[in-house]
């Protein structure tokens, strides 16, 4: 799928979804949203665990006497389980396993290269129970070659995909994603501008400037033609801009954001996707 001013690929058409595994309650949520979605893309569906205890030690087991036994077999067993709720949850889907040796920000994100989608959970077994987002999740969906979903909510039930923009080239290619999200799960697409808010003190804008605000004119011609897509642009007037999407996104499927805007040369993840990985409730997709 190309965008119709010659901008790349939003999703890469036939690869399959990728999804990482390490027995955690949110990476089992990781696993059930992404065999659904696997299933409604008819594309294979990988399920990864990451094994970095060979960095650590030679003793991987199995313990003398005891069959499947020591770390190299938890791991096995890990994998299994994550390979077992996806075909439980999809049984006519394709899926594969996988067990890399590596940390997991290292793994998946090579692993990226092979994939149209990146799945993972907020936080693995190692993150503090404190934290909205883990280190892994942060670092992915600054690094990995491919949209990266990150699942909260395994079976979200709002009708909406939100997609923010802000005329910059990663938002962009936030529309295709987004379009293409909205198409695969049978859902409606709702085009976001968050603007600042007037000086006179409205804090609402008016039919006139949303239909003739340029950054959603330039986001709305990317969309074209498409068969069966239901669209809708909004302009929304706020002080703060992540802050305004994270309250938006609780009326959404999912939110999709351009990993920076306009005025962040140099640096891989902006701050509003930042803020929004963190305080959103529900799931969230970053392109780059």
């Amino acid at each position: 799928m190309t965008s119709g001013r010659g901008g790349t690929a939003g999703m890469r058409e036939g690869k399959p979804v990728m999804v990482g595994y390490d027995g955690s309650d949110g990476s089992k949520r990781a696993v059930l949203w992404a065999s659904r979605y696997a299933g409604a893309a008819q594309v294979p569906l990988v399920v990864v665990h990451a094994f970095i205890w060979p960095y650590f030690t030679d003793r991987l087991g199995p313990v003398a006497g005891v069959e499947d036994s020591g770390l190299r077999g938890d791991a096995h067993r890990i994998l299994a389980e994550g390979l077992d709720l996806a075909r439980r949850s999809e049984p006519d889907l394709e899926v594969h396993d996988r067990m890399v040796t590596g940390a997991p920000t290292g793994v998946l994100t090579t692993l990226s290269n092979e994939a149209s989608l990146l799945v993972t959970g907020t936080r693995g077994l190692g993150g503090f129970s404190g934290l909205l987002i883990g280190s892994v999740s942060l670092h992915l969906v600054s690094t990995a070659s491919c949209p990266v979903m990150v699942v909260r909510d395994a079976r979200p039930t709002h009708d909406t995909v939100l997609v923010a923009v802000d005329g910059s080239p990663e938002s962009d290619r936030a529309v295709m994603v987004a379009t293409e999200l909205a198409r695969i799960l049978h859902k409606s697409l709702r085009l976001l501008h968050v603007g600042a808010p007037h000086r006179d003190g409205v804090a609402e804008a008016s039919s006139r400037e949303v239909e003739q605000d340029p950054i959603l004119e330039q986001a709305s011609a990317l969309l074209g033609e498409r068969a069966g897509l239901t669209a809708t642009r909004d302009l929304v007037l706020a002080a703060s801009v992540p802050g305004r999407i994270v309250e938006e996104t609780e009326k959404a499927a999912c939110v999709v954001l351009g990993a920076k805007g306009g005025n962040t040369l140099g640096i891989r993840l902006g701050s509003t996707v930042h803020a929004v990985l963190h305080h959103a409730g529900g799931n969230v997709v970053v392109v780059r």
